[in-house]
């Protein structure tokens, strides 16, 4: 009956001499059924406290079981001490059994199992949440960080649907984002989703497929980052930026302002410094202006410039011929002395334009003609 089975049956008396040892195992440790009977174990194994410890106990009687090391093979001992009928105690009996390749797996889920912690300690670290769910949506894994960012804790995520959970707003159908995860294995986007207090996140959303060993898709990872900050920032930005481009807008229709006189004839006072981006205003307003009244005449009152270079009589020389071509007149007005000057010195070429004075006599003459014209 031993030499069936993967065992090793032995018995020592209270001095430790073998009685009994009896076992296919035996074999296992490059050892026979009967070869140990007769050996004390206690001289046998006196350079081995590992092993002999456990046997003291029995000796003493305290039944136990340990595990044990013999030829690379690791073994479960279960010691019962014996006793007589009147209480004596006779021995102990043991039986050993070859556990190692259960030791071994368990050894290795321990392994793995302490792998899986300290994975899920580190993943708990991370300041964006992290979360794996079924193709469903059924959550089965929730970070500290998603407890963070959502404000719901592990056990009440655990097991409920992600997208009913957070109210998940798509950017676009979710049909089309689950093919586009199925067919290329990873989707990115924006996501909003709904904390626990109710108030809405904005998340930079990484989705990434898990396939089991046979290949079908079984779980997703997704990987949530709050940029909502970010994205109130960017909208405050657009806003300013709005809100620059309008002022400038107004600024710009303030320094070139162009008044109607009667239907056909228009009048810009220009205060100030004109430099190249102004007269390309400047000239933009008239052509725009007498494109939408018809005006015939234009009066460009310069009273108020200050200085007249070649810049800008050439671009006082190319609005008066941009409006000739619209069928309109350029009237310039409020010529100061030093500005003739300048305008001689230059050679500019003022032949087609009419050159008044003061405004009044600009408007005199605009009026003038519109009569003559009539």
């Amino acid at each position: 009956m031993f030499d069936n089975l993967d065992v090793m049956a032995w018995a020592t008396d209270v001095q430790g001499t073998v009685k009994l040892s009896e076992g296919r195992a035996l074999r296992m440790i490059g050892s026979q059924p009967g070869l140990f009977v007769g050996l004390n174990v206690l001289d046998m194994y006196r350079d081995r406290p590992e092993t002999l410890g456990p046997l003291k106990l029995a000796l003493a009687g305290e039944p136990h079981t340990s595990l044990s090391r013999e030829n690379g093979r690791i073994f479960e001992t279960q010691f019962r001490p014996m006793h007589g009928r009147s209480g004596e105690l006779l021995g102990v009996a043991g039986l050993s059994s070859d556990v190692t390749e259960r030791e071994h797996a368990r050894l290795e889920l321990a392994r793995q199992t302490d792998q899986s912690r300290r994975l899920a300690e580190l993943l708990d670290l991370a300041q964006d949440a992290i979360m794996t769910r079924t193709l469903g949506g059924t959550i089965t894994y929730w970070n500290r960080g998603a407890e963070r960012l959502y404000g719901h804790e592990r056990a009440a995520a655990m097991g409920r649907v992600s997208h009913a959970l957070l109210g998940t707003r798509f950017p676009s159908e979710l049909e089309a984002i689950d093919q586009h995860l199925q067919t290329t294995g990873h989707w990115n986007g924006e996501l909003t989703h709904a904390r626990a207090d109710g108030q809405d996140v904005v998340v930079a959303s990484r989705w990434v497929l898990k396939r089991g060993h046979d290949g079908q898709a079984d779980e997703v990872l997704e990987l949530n980052t709050d940029i909502t900050a970010r994205k109130r920032a960017e909208a405050e930005e657009a806003q300013r930026q709005q809100l620059l481009l309008a002022q400038a807008r107004a600024i710009q229709e303030l320094s070139t302002p162009l008044i109607p006189v009667t239907d056909e004839i228009l009048v810009m006072p220009m205060i100030g410094t004109v430099d190249s981006m102004r007269a390309k205003q400047i000239m933009e307003a008239i052509l725009r202006g007498i494109a939408d009244t018809r005006a015939r005449f234009v009066i460009l009152d310069i009273t108020g410039v200050l200085v007249v270079d070649t810049a800008v009589a050439g671009a006082l020389l190319r609005t008066a011929a941009a409006a000739r071509l619209l069928g309109s007149q350029v009237i310039i007005t409020g010529i100061r002395p030093e500005i003739a000057q300048t305008l001689v010195q230059l050679e500019a070429n003022l032949e087609h334009i009419v050159t008044r004075g003061t405004l009044q006599s600009g408007i005199t003459f605009a009026l003038g003609q519109r009569r003559l014209g009539a």
